[in-house]
C-alpha cells in the first residue's frame, strides 16, 4: 500500500508539474502610472573669468584651475572666450569664441585652449618661432562650463557654432550663472 501511495504520488507530482509547463498566457492591461517622482537636480552652464599673461617666459601657455564652485564632470564640456571690445553706447561686451587666428608679419598665430576636468589651459602658438613681440599680458578670458546634460540633448552641436557669448546663451536656452572674475 506504502508503494501504492508513492507511486500515486509521484504520478500526480510529475502530471502537476508537466501541465504548469506551458506557453505564456496573455499579458495584462498596464497599471496605473505612478505619481511624478522630485525634480533632478539641473546643473546650469557656468561662468568663470580670468586674466591671462602669455609671455615668453611661461612658454606661452596659461593654466586655470577650474573653480571649486563648479562641479565638474570627465563628459563635461568647457568652452572659452577672449573680451575682444566694449561698445559703451549699448553697453554691450564682445566675446570672441577661442580659438583666434590672427595673420601676422612673421606668419599664423593661434590663441587657443584645452581643457581637463580640472583645469583650462590658454595657449599660444605660430608657424614661426614665437619671441617677445608676440607677448600677450592682461588678456581677459571667459570659460563656460557645459555640463553633461546639454552635451547629451543635443543643443551642444548648435552651441560649437556659436561665435558669441550671447549667441551661446541663446542656443543653450538658459541664462549662463556666472561667478564673475576669479584669481
Amino acid at each position: 500500500m506504502k508503494k501504492l501511495i508513492k507511486f500515486i504520488f509521484a504520478a500526480v507530482s510529475i502530471f502537476l508539474l508537466l501541465t504548469s509547463c506551458g506557453p505564456r498566457g496573455p499579458v495584462g492591461p498596464e497599471g496605473p502610472r505612478g505619481p511624478q517622482g522630485p525634480a533632478g537636480p539641473t546643473i546650469l552652464p557656468t561662468s568663470f573669468e580670468f586674466e591671462v599673461d602669455l609671455l615668453q617666459s611661461n612658454g606661452f601657455e596659461f593654466f586655470q584651475d577650474i573653480p571649486s564652485q563648479i562641479e565638474m564632470l570627465e563628459s563635461d564640456v568647457v568652452l572659452a572666450f577672449v573680451f575682444e571690445d566694449y561698445i559703451e553706447e549699448q553697453d554691450l561686451e564682445v566675446w570672441r569664441k577661442l580659438p583666434v587666428i590672427e595673420f601676422t608679419q612673421n606668419g599664423t598665430q593661434l590663441l587657443d585652449y584645452d581643457f581637463t576636468f580640472v583645469d583650462l589651459r590658454i595657449f599660444l602658438d605660430a608657424n614661426y618661432p614665437l619671441g617677445a613681440a608676440d607677448e600677450y599680458a592682461g588678456l581677459l578670458i571667459r570659460g563656460v562650463h557645459v555640463p553633461a546634460d546639454f552635451v547629451n540633448a543635443g543643443k551642444m552641436k548648435s552651441a560649437k557654432d556659436a561665435d558669441t557669448f550671447h549667441e551661446l546663451e541663446s542656443l543653450l536656452g538658459v541664462e549662463i550663472q556666472d561667478l564673475g572674475k576669479i584669481n
